[in-house]
This record gives structure tokens, C-alpha cells and sequence, in this order.
């Protein structure tokens, strides 16, 4: 029954009393995931921020929050433990329930910290994307998750039949740091605004998030 867990997961444990603590409710036993829970709420944290940082430059600091606090609700934790059957799995104390309440969520954040101290943290993020590649799927679907350039891409082919341009030079400032400022124009609308960015990609995107800005300002006045 367990190897249905590990298929589920894409893991199989060395340390099996890491399994079973990361599976026991305090009800059931003193020697319960309470402490793994704990552990395992850092690790879940830690992933969903750095990939939500790293695979949305352009979305800001509320939003990003706002996606975070969905995928890690007990809510959303609920659901993904029910899918891989968590339930079956978990011991509990005679009286205790498993609908209604956090347990499933909660063991699944022990589960996660007991694969990070099976193993390590490389491991633990691959068991991450195939237990959270749903809910980063729907963001992608999300038109408000687009990056700028995607955005203003297809604007200005459906309204003008064309494609913005960007120029893109490199700068040393006074720190030493090198920064890229990028020019974005739309020929048709007679339009051209600038961005900045440590990076060339990070550059085109700030061009691009103030050209749509630009765009929108634009029509309403029109």
C-alpha cells in the first residue's frame, strides 16, 4: 500500500521511521508529526516563493503574496494530500477524524519535511513540482500572469498588425553594477517609452510593463 505513496510522490524512503512519524497524528501517538510539520511549512514556503519569484519577474510583491497564501492554504494543502490519497495513510487517535479539520494538510507538510531529511533539498523540490504542478499550471493560464512582453506582443498584432521593437544598451553605474536600459516602441501608435533592469530580459520587461500602461492611457483618451 505505501508503494502507491511513493508512486504518487516520486520518492521511496531509506528511513522508513521518518515515513511513519511524518504519517502519525498527535492523537495517535507522543511520537507524532508535529515537529516535521513545522519543518515541513518552511520547506513549502520556501518553494512556492522562490518559484513564484523566479518564474514572474514583473508581477509585484501583493500579488506574489496573494498566489502564495492560495497554494499553501489548508485548504489547497487538503486537496492535494486527498489526491495522492494521504488519507489512507495517516494514523489517528480512536475518535479523531480526518474531514473537517487541517490534519491532511498539516501531514502533508510533515511528509515534505521528512523527504528533506531523508534526503536533501534538490530531491525534496522535484517531489514539490509533481505534488504542486497543477496550481502552478493554473497560474500560467491566468492572463493576469502574462509577462508584459507576451501582453503588449499580442496587442499590438491584434490592433496594428505589427510587432513592438525593443533596443536594448548596457550601463555601468556608479557602484560598478552594470544595468541595461531598453527602449520599446510601437511605430504605428508613434509611441516609445524606456525601462530598466539588472538583467536585458528584466530591462524589456519594464519597457514593455510601461508601454501597456502607455497603451492603456492612450485608448481611454482617444
Amino acid at each position: 500500500m505505501m508503494q502507491e505513496l511513493f508512486d504518487e510522490l516520486g520518492y521511496k524512503f531509506q528511513n522508513d521511521s521518518l515515513l511513519y512519524r511524518a504519517l502519525t497524528h498527535k492523537s495517535a501517538s507522543s511520537d507524532n508529526n508535529e515537529r516535521l510539520e513545522f519543518l515541513g511549512d518552511a520547506v513549502l514556503n520556501l518553494y512556492v516563493s522562490e518559484k513564484l519569484f523566479n518564474s514572474y519577474p514583473s508581477i509585484n510583491e501583493g500579488k506574489l503574496s496573494l498566489f502564495k497564501s492560495n497554494i499553501v492554504s489548508r485548504e489547497n494543502l487538503n486537496l492535494v494530500a486527498k489526491k495522492i490519497n494521504l488519507h489512507q495513510h495517516v494514523v489517528i487517535g480512536k475518535g479523531e477524524k480526518l474531514q473537517g479539520n487541517s490534519i491532511l494538510g498539516n501531514s502533508l507538510e510533515a511528509l515534505i519535511a521528512a523527504i528533506f531529511l531523508d534526503s536533501d533539498y534538490e530531491c525534496t523540490l522535484k517531489v514539490l513540482d509533481t505534488l504542486f504542478k497543477k496550481d502552478f499550471l493554473e497560474l500560467e493560464e491566468d492572463t493576469e500572469l502574462k509577462d508584459p512582453k507576451s501582453s503588449l506582443q499580442e496587442y499590438i498584432q491584434k490592433k496594428y498588425k505589427s510587432l513592438p521593437h525593443y533596443r536594448t544598451k548596457e550601463s555601468a553605474g556608479p557602484d560598478g553594477n552594470v544595468r541595461f536600459h531598453a527602449l520599446c516602441t510601437v511605430d504605428e501608435a508613434s509611441l516609445s517609452c524606456e525601462g530598466s533592469g539588472r538583467t536585458r530580459k528584466r530591462a524589456e520587461l519594464d519597457a514593455a510593463n510601461n508601454m501597456l500602461e502607455i497603451l492603456d492611457n492612450y485608448d481611454s483618451t482617444a
